[in-house]
């Protein structure tokens, strides 16, 4: 494990690498954004660039799927989320754009990672509104439309609608990797195999327009999944499920990729003010009125011809269990992520310790290690 020296003269509130993982993104309360890219084969992380990003704390960053180029988001205390574009690898970046319709503090921001329908990025601060926010015109990446907005959950809010800087807060969001809860029940319910090479391509076209875009916002103790339903000829986002079980403040969310399990279940993991690192699992719920063997016995020839596969959007959704929890911090968790696969969750908490958790064969997490910036080591897990 190499320490980096960020420059940074204020604490850190957040790191993103970008998609293939070369490139490393910091922002302070400083105010100030740093890139680092990785040297090979040394493995050490350089200063590419450090550029002043806003007006008070810097709380979130994300980049932007690579296909749309060197996005990078970032939201601060001042109420903006802010869009910052690179045209020479990551040594300049431009502000190119200024989002201010929050009511307060922005506190977690996340581009879009599945990018079937177009660049789009979540943010969600103190006004406990989680706002979705579209570039519909990729060719200009200077214009974003406020697409949706909605309180999390108004009841611990203040009447003012702004969580208090004296009333401890917190508030998260992040998007479904695949978007895939209707894709996925077709694919795996129907026992349909993608990588067949013989399925016709009008076949792999439906079920690829199927996914849904959906992602998993926190505001205070309230966990909820949204997803985008049809509403009088309209899609637009709703809430739909609901992630139990958080006695206190929930500070992270992490929607894991579910290539690992070919599709079958999803899997959204919290940091808690409790304590407990929780792992849910999301299984796709059966669709009434859907006979699979007509499928299977090639009853309309493809999956778009087929009459009976048209079930109503409100059959759409999760069955939501607590798949796994540990509170092995022993102190206040602030952040959980996995990794690119979905297969390994880190998290990280106030005994300054990084801890590493992979789903065993009975479907249980176990841990893997530890990781202490102090120690510069990877300690064994400790029960």
């Amino acid at each position: 494990m190499n320490a980096i020296a960020t420059g940074h003269e204020d604490l850190i509130h957040d790191i993103a690498y970008d998609h293939y993982g070369r490139l490393l993104a910091t922002c302070s309360s400083d105010q100030f954004i740093k890139l680092f890219t990785r040297v090979v084969p040394s493995a050490e992380w350089t200063l590419l660039s450090s550029f002043k990003a806003h007006d008070a704390n810097i709380f979130s960053l994300s980049f932007a799927p690579p296909q749309y180029g060197l996005l990078l988001a970032s939201c601060s205390e001042d109420q903006t989320v802010r869009v910052h574009s690179s045209i020479d690898n990551g040594h300049t970046f431009a502000k190119i754009a200024t989002l201010s319709d929050s009511g307060g503090p922005v506190h977690q921001v996340a581009f879009a990672k599945f990018g079937g329908h177009g660049l789009k990025l979540a943010c969600i601060g103190a006004d406990g509104v989680v706002r979705v926010y579209h570039a519909a015109d990729p060719a200009d990446l200077r214009q974003w439309h406020l697409a949706f907005e909605k309180v999390v959950d108004k009841d611990r809010l203040l009447s003012t609608g702004v969580a208090a800087r004296d009333l401890q807060g917190d508030f998260a969001v992040d998007w479904c990797p695949s978007g895939t809860v209707r894709a996925s029940w077709f694919t795996y319910e129907l026992g349909i195999d993608m990588d067949d090479v013989e399925l016709p391509r009008v076949d792999r076209l439906t079920i690829a327009e199927l996914a849904v875009e959906q992602f998993v916002a926190s505001s205070m103790s309230k966990v909820v999944v949204f997803r985008k339903r049809l509403n009088g000829g309209i899609y637009e986002y709703e809430p739909t499920e609901e992630l139990p079980g958080h006695t206190d403040i929930v500070r992270d969310v992490a929607w894991a990729s579910n290539a690992s399990v070919g599709g079958r279940y999803e899997l959204i993991a919290t940091a808690c003010k409790d304590g407990w690192v929780r792992i849910f699992k999301l299984t796709t719920r059966r669709i009434g009125g859907v006979r699979a063997t007509e499928y299977r016995n090639g009853g309309a020839g493809t999956v778009s011809g087929n009459s009976e596969i048209g079930a109503d959007e409100d059959d759409l959704g999760y069955e939501v269990e607590l798949l796994d929890q540990f509170d092995h911090h022993k102190s206040e968790v602030w952040k959980v992520s996995w990794n690119f696969s979905g297969t390994v969750l880190s998290s990280s908490g106030d005994d300054g310790r990084v801890r590493f958790w992979r789903a065993a064969y009975t479907g249980k997490f176990v841990g893997l290690g530890v990781a202490s910036a102090e120690q510069g080591s990877n300690d064994e897990m400790d029960d």
